[in-house]
């Protein structure tokens, strides 16, 4: 017995046209939620801000950044001294999503992302949504090195 599709109960079309979409469209799966708004539409749509911290003569500039809560953010660090630094945050990553590139040696560790070592001339760049408001330090911890400064979320 051959029913057309016409013919179907709704329910039936409907399951019949999920099965096909889902076979057919890759990520379809997602089901309904697919097509529905984000609800991290303003960091998704909003331009990267790119804040440049940099390294010279033994000290972090500026000693205290201002990031803002819920926006991409790209974290520059550029080394201008001779010698090798680190940047060590304090809770400032602690549970996010982070992208770390550059020429840094970046550390991670059983909690996630530790520390990076950043190169003479060289530089390590995070891309991140800051999530907490709140007063992170960071600071460098090279044998003999005083350096330490803030980063602020609002």
């Amino acid at each position: 017995m051959r029913q057309s599709m016409v013919s179907l109960r709704p329910g039936v079309r409907r399951l019949i046209a999920w099965v096909w979409l889902a076979w057919c469209v890759p990520g379809a799966w997602a089901g309904p939620s697919l097509w529905a708004a984000s609800t991290l539409a303003p960091s998704n749509t909003d331009p990267e801000e790119r804040i440049l911290v940099t390294i010279k003569a033994r000290a972090f500039e500026p000693d205290k950044v201002t990031l803002r809560a819920g926006h991409k953010t790209k974290l520059v660090f550029h080394n201008q001294d001779a010698e090798l630094h680190a940047f060590v945050p304090v809770g400032l990553f602690a549970g996010l999503s982070l992208n770390v590139s550059g020429n840094g040696a970046p550390e991670f560790g059983p909690d996630g992302f530790k520390r990076v070592l950043i190169p003479s001339e060289g530089q390590a760049e995070f891309r991140f949504v800051p999530e907490k408001p709140g007063v992170y330090p960071f600071f460098c911890d090279m044998p003999g090195h005083e350096m330490r400064a803030t980063i602020i979320v609002e």
